[in-house]
Formats: structure tokens, sequence, C-alpha cells
């Protein structure tokens, strides 16, 4: 071979490996993609257990992604789980999030610092089951998770929400408490969120959430009075797409609901959690 085509071999290995460095793994983009929104964000939550088949995609987007396990999934992102498939996040102050096959979930906020100086978190369940078991919040942070027709906050306190397609809500509390508002309040005037009106522009039924209150102990849930109560431990909720209750009380561990392969698979996972 001649000195002047080993030199032109050279030039197009060169040139082909300049080519594949530039345009690099599309993995490794993802994870820097994923790396600066965690940074802008300040906060995450990793999957610490996937099962079948779970997705994430950030609220802009429209394509899918894989949420493999160890992964980080920050605020305006979907997670969302298909047949036969559960997914588990762990939050920085150690609280955990499952989801139950066929459900989505919107991470509207995670422990975002407010004006005030405490943090809220904020989930929003389109859709399925969830399980949350909240621990690790500060005096004055905040944790809630709703529907489009019930809204919950909590602390220190282990409950699941399952929201069917038409909307109806069923909220089970298994320890500590949970309180129910509405949540188009925090938009439409004051509730359970002590709220003010937005300045400096048009603020015509508009509130912004400035922090929670105290709230009175736990009374009997009415039809007309079921949102601003507490939801204590083995006790439950069902709420109707049109706001009416369809059933209240308390519930026992051996009603069939219970019995369930995803609740039985919840408590498993919550005792070997207090192990560790």
């Amino acid at each position: 071979m001649s000195k002047l085509l080993r030199l032109l071999v050279l030039v197009a290995i060169l040139l082909s490996v300049s080519v594949l460095y530039a345009l690099g793994d599309p993995d490794d983009v993802d994870a820097a993609e994923g790396e600066e929104a965690i940074d802008e964000a300040g906060s995450s939550a990793t999957v610490t257990y996937v099962e079948g088949d779970v997705v994430k995609r950030p609220e802009e987007k429209e394509d899918w992604t894989p949420a493999l396990l160890n992964s980080s999934i920050v605020k305006g992102y979907k997670v969302r789980t298909h047949v036969e498939s559960r997914a588990e996040l762990t939050l920085s102050t150690r609280s955990i999030i499952r989801l139950a096959p066929r459900t989505t979930v919107d991470i509207v906020k995670l422990y975002e610092e407010t004006r005030e100086g405490f943090n809220e978190t904020l989930f929003e369940v389109e859709e399925g089951d969830l399980w949350a078991s909240v621990e690790g919040l500060g005096d004055s942070d905040s944790f809630a998770i709703t529907s489009d027709i019930m809204g919950t906050a909590c602390r220190g306190t282990t409950y699941r929400i399952n929201v069917a397609a038409d909307g109806t809500t069923m909220l089970r509390v298994y320890e500590g408490a949970v309180e129910l508002w509405d949540p188009m309040m925090a938009r439409l005037g004051p509730g359970f969120w002590e709220t003010a009106a937005k300045e400096g522009e048009d603020t015509e039924g508009k509130y912004e959430v400035t922090g929670p209150r105290e709230v009175t102990g736990p009374v009997e849930v009415t039809e007309e009075e079921w949102r601003l109560r507490l939801i204590t431990s083995m006790r439950q909720i069902v709420v109707g797409p049109d706001g009416e209750i369809i059933r209240s009380g308390s519930f026992s561990k051996d009603d069939y609901l219970e019995q369930s392969d995803w609740v039985l698979w919840n408590h498993e996972r919550d005792q070997l959690e207090a192990g560790h």
C-alpha cells in the first residue's frame, strides 16, 4: 500500500471517530439532561423498585422513556405503570410513593421552597392506585396528593388513594391522619390552605398557596362537610365524580380490598423499609 493510500485511510478513520464522538451516546445525553434537570429543580425522587413496564416523560414532551431502577425523577415529570407493572419512588426525606399497575402520576412539586421558607410536595393522580408512606417532613412543610375531586395533606402517615376512570376517588388511611380538601379551593378561595390573592395582576378568583395552618381534631364526616376534615387510622372515604360521598367510615384489615396482592405487597415493603 502506497504512503498516500495509507494516509487517506488514516484520515478517514480519524474523521469517523471524530463524528462518533461528536454525536455521543444518546443514553449519555439523556443522563446529562437528567442531571441538569435535577440541578435546576434542586430535588429529585429515586426509582427504587421497578416491575414490568414503567415509563416516564417530562410534561412538555410526548415520548415516554423507561423509568429505570435507580434513575432520578424530578418535578414536571409524569410516571406511568402499565399492566402487571409496579414502581416505587423514594424521596429525599425517606418518604415513599408506590404506583400500582395502570397508574399515572404527575409530579408537580418536589420539596419546592416557597417564599415563606417551607417546602411543598405535590403529586396529582390521574388514574390508578397510589400508596404513600410519608415521613421526615419539617414542621412547616406540606405534602399533598390530589385527584381531580379530592386533595389530601399529611405528615407521618401511611395511606393510599385510588382514582377510577370516572374520577371516583377512594382514600384509606392506615397510620396517622390525612386531611381532605377540595383541590379547587387553592384557586377559588381560602380552605385548608392559607391563601392570599396574588399581587400585581388581575386577582379576581385567583389565589396562591402560602402555607398550611393548624386544623381541628378528627370529627365525623358529613355529606355537607367532608372537606377540611381529618380521616384517621383505619378509616376511609369514597367520593364520586360529582363530589358526593359514596361511602365513609371505618374499614377492616380483613375486608376483601385489604386482601389484594397490591395491598399485601405494600405492607411487606413497608415492613422491610422499617427494618432498615
